[in-house]
């Protein structure tokens, strides 16, 4: 009696759950598509952590959503191709995606040119990689790799796991503008709690990590035979990530400005629903009327809005992209004979926000 209550005893102090390993197959694969939840509540407290911790933000008011698409590299300009699509003469630099970089951290400056930034990812067993970005300046793409390769995160991550990244790239501003643009980065990363986290979104069990990344920018101008080196003001950055296994990217993650020691939150998101449960009231679009018909269709479907169309992204019900349109008009007809009969959803932006349908197709 007294073996069976002593093990009894110690089945009861054992815990219920464990800490979360995560490794590469947690990570995004070119072509996934996540629907994001944007908020503007920055009171809470999302620096606290620790072991076996309990972080609530059930309460998150969501302001707005987008979906992130982490684009296969197979589908990038060519001239992005060439530098980031080249495996067999240049494996180091054999990105597996491609993304919008919505949080980039651009020199402050009015100087530079530089716009609509994308980040080049390499994902292997041991570690995520950022192999280096493209940026649009005046227009014209430039694909600049990180000469250092910033490591973003070392796999497989657990509790208490730190790694630092410096990395290094340099771009040449010409012909829009004469000058070289330099970054030295530094990435400090712990992975600082596991535990529970509650989102609008469910309960995870997640490692939560934290980076802190400082840069230091600087920019070569040319005054006639004169040429200097300017440093540029770039604000650091912290960011707090939460990560959950199987969910691609964090389930919430919180960034913020570190200005000498001083942390101001810029930016909150957190994972959300599915693009086909997002109806037009939870997706925060606007109450605009958009017609599509005829529905099913086997070939065209036509779109009509009362606001200016700006493109048109048809989904697999699995969240995978199928086609996205640049479109400037109020009316149009979209081509939906290359389409696997079943259903898809159809989300469009256009003048006043975002709309999402289920179609079908036979």
């Amino acid at each position: 009696m007294k073996i069976g209550l002593f093990f009894g005893v110690l089945l009861l102090s054992i815990p219920l759950f464990s800490q979360t390993t995560i490794n590469s197959s947690d990570f995004p694969t070119g072509g996934d598509t996540v629907l994001v939840s944007i908020t503007n509540d920055f009171e809470y407290d999302f620096e606290s952590t620790g072991a076996d911790y309990v972080w609530d933000y059930s309460a998150l008011n969501m302001n707005e959503q987008r979906i992130d698409t982490f684009f296969d590299i197979d589908d990038a300009s060519l001239l992005y191709q060439v530098v980031f699509n080249n495996g067999w003469f240049d494996p180091d630099y054999q990105a597996d995606y491609y993304t919008p970089l919505l949080n980039f951290a651009f020199p402050e400056t009015d100087v530079v040119p530089i716009g609509n930034p994308v980040g080049f990812t390499k994902i292997e067993s041991d570690k995520v990689e950022i192999i280096g970005v493209g940026l649009e300046i005046s227009g014209i793409k430039i694909p600049v790799k990180n000469e250092i390769i910033d490591i973003e995160y070392e796999l497989p991550m657990n509790f208490e796991d730190a790694w630092e990244s410096n990395s290094f790239f340099e771009v040449d501003l010409n012909p829009a503008f004469d000058g070289i643009l330099r970054r030295h980065q530094e990435r400090v990363s712990e992975v600082d709690g596991w535990g529970e986290v509650t989102t609008p979104f469910g309960i995870f069990d997640v490692l939560r990590t934290t980076a802190k990344i400082d840069f230091t920018d600087s920019l070569r101008i040319t005054f006639g035979e004169f040429t200097t080196w300017i440093e540029l003001p770039t604000p650091s950055q912290v960011v707090y990530s939460w990560w959950a296994k199987d969910q691609k990217i964090p389930v919430l993650q919180v960034i913020a400005q570190d200005v000498g020691g001083s942390e101001t939150i810029t930016s909150v998101e957190y994972k959300d629903r599915d693009l086909h449960d997002v109806s037009i009231t939870e997706n925060g679009a606007n109450q605009t009327r958009i017609e599509l018909f005829p529905v099913p269709s086997s070939d065209f479907i036509n779109i009509i809005s009362e606001s200016e169309i700006q493109n048109v992204q048809i989904y697999s019900v699995s969240g995978a992209l199928n086609t996205s349109n640049i479109w400037s008009a109020e009316t149009g007809i979209l081509n939906v004979s290359q389409l696997v009969p079943g259903s898809y959803i159809v989300y469009i932006i256009n003048a006043d926000g975002a709309y999402a349908e289920q179609i079908v197709i036979e």
